[in-house]
């Protein structure tokens, strides 16, 4: 299976976009959808290609299957379509963010994400904190960081 990992472009947006709402109701059908699919299109819209070293997508024969948005060490969004998961392209993206980013990296995860839990803690990810809901859809997260120097 060949995937490319490359820079997201401004067309990608709209891929991009109808990745992360669906893959976000398959995975994670309890969280509040704080944003309609009207605006998350139009935030995809207006950020991808706007920072275009932060963001990467994975693509298979042409489809987008999997992405990440990455502000300097923050990994802000990481994810893969469904039916794809499993086979290596999480970690392609994530061995990616560690390459342009390689001190350090930051992330949250849902608490109740646990399968994005167990996936960052076998890439060397370890907690240094929990909220209990400070962001958009008012979820409680886990903080996690990786270095390069554990």
């Amino acid at each position: 299976m060949e995937i490319e990992i490359r820079e997201a472009r401004t067309e990608d947006a709209r891929e991009i976009a109808d990745l992360h709402i669906t893959v976000r109701r398959i995975a994670m059908p309890y969280l509040n959808e704080p944003f309609t699919e009207d605006e998350t299109r139009a935030w995809f819209a207006r950020t991808v290609g706007d920072r275009s070293e932060a963001w990467w997508v994975a693509q298979h024969a042409g489809q987008i299957v999997g992405y990440m948005f990455l502000q300097k060490q923050y990994l802000d969004h990481l994810y893969v379509r469904s039916g794809w998961q499993g086979r290596g392209i999480g970690s392609s993206l994530l061995n990616k963010a560690k390459t342009l980013s390689p001190r350090q990296l930051e992330l949250r995860a849902f608490k109740r994400n646990t399968d994005a839990q167990a996936f960052y803690e076998a890439h060397g990810f370890h907690i240094v904190g929990c909220t209990d809901g400070q962001n958009n859809e008012n979820e409680p997260d886990v903080r996690y960081v990786w270095s390069s120097e554990q």
